[in-house]
C-alpha cells in the first residue's frame, strides 16, 4: 500500500477538492461509526484518497465517471509526448502563432500516437 498522504492529484482536475481536505480531514473525525463512505464526484479521487488513509477500516467507494484511473495510468506516456511537442515548438515564439509546417508535424504526430 503506498503510504504518502496526498493533498492534492497527481493530475489537475477541474473542480478539484485540494481545498477542501483539511476541512475534510476534521469531518472524518466526526464519523469514527460510520462503515462505509461514497465519493459520488470522484474527480481525480482525491477525497477518496484522503477518507481510506485517515480511516483504513472503513469501505470507501469511489465514482470514476471520467475514467480518471485511465490518465493515471498514461501519465509517463502523456509527459513524453508533452515533452516531444516541445521539442517541435523550441524555435517558435511564445507570443505567436505556430508556423502552420510546425502545426502540421505536431499534429501528425499525434495521430501516431493515438
Amino acid at each position: 500500500m503506498n503510504t504518502k498522504m496526498y493533498t492534492t492529484a497527481p493530475l489537475p482536475f477541474m473542480g478539484q477538492k485540494r481545498r477542501f481536505v483539511k476541512q475534510f480531514n476534521q469531518a472524518l473525525k466526526e464519523f469514527e461509526n460510520v462503515p462505509t463512505f461514497v465519493d459520488l464526484f470522484g474527480g481525480s479521487g482525491l477525497l477518496s484518497h484522503t477518507a481510506k488513509r485517515i480511516r483504513p477500516d472503513a469501505q470507501v467507494i469511489y465514482n470514476d465517471y471520467d475514467n480518471y484511473h485511465l490518465r493515471l495510468l498514461n501519465v509517463d506516456r502523456t509527459n513524453r509526448i508533452l515533452e516531444n511537442i516541445r521539442n517541435y515548438t523550441v524555435n517558435c515564439k511564445t507570443d505567436k502563432k505556430l508556423p502552420t509546417e510546425v502545426k502540421e508535424v505536431i499534429i501528425a504526430y499525434l495521430k501516431e500516437q493515438e
